[in-house]
């Protein structure tokens, strides 16, 4: 490893190689992670915050993270979706009143479609759709062929 490379600081890093290129990186302090680690990291640190703010300002930390990790790293739930669908329920009061009630989330129907109507409308935004100028065409007709140039 030399100057230009660090190791992703993520215990849980998405990669198959934890060293980064430095001017990749998400730098926080003296620690570098890839910017989807860093992401994953910050999601997480976002559910247990809204849980213990909206649902039960006591949860068995343990158990809460446990659940977490199980959905996120054992089920390859996107953090992003989990932080999307606990904000759903929180949003449109549905009952949650234990960690493990996170895997419901995952699999409500209803938050799945919310979820992917906001990525699309998030795909719609980023794609910038541009008029083009007329292109013209021009047609150089070649010189007649037969089926006898065919052959030859």
């Amino acid at each position: 490893m030399d100057n230009t490379t660090a190791i992703c600081k993520y215990s849980h890093c998405l990669h198959s190689n934890r060293e980064i290129e430095k001017e990749k990186a998400v730098r926080v302090g003296s620690s570098y992670y890839h910017s989807d680690c860093f992401k994953t990291k910050e999601d997480i640190k976002e559910v247990v915050n809204l849980f213990k703010t909206h649902i039960n300002p006591n949860p068995v930390y343990a158990q809460l993270q446990s659940v977490i990790n199980n959905i996120i790293f054992g089920k390859k739930v996107q953090s992003d979706f989990l932080l999307f669908g606990l904000r759903y329920y929180i949003e449109h009061k549905i009952p949650l009143n234990y960690p493990q009630g996170l895997y419901y989330v995952i699999q409500n129907k209803d938050v799945a479609n919310a979820y992917n109507k906001t990525k699309t409308k998030e795909i719609k935004k980023s794609v910038e759709i541009t008029e083009q100028t007329e292109t013209q065409f021009k047609f150089v007709p070649t010189k007649n062929k037969g089926f006898a140039d065919i052959i030859k």
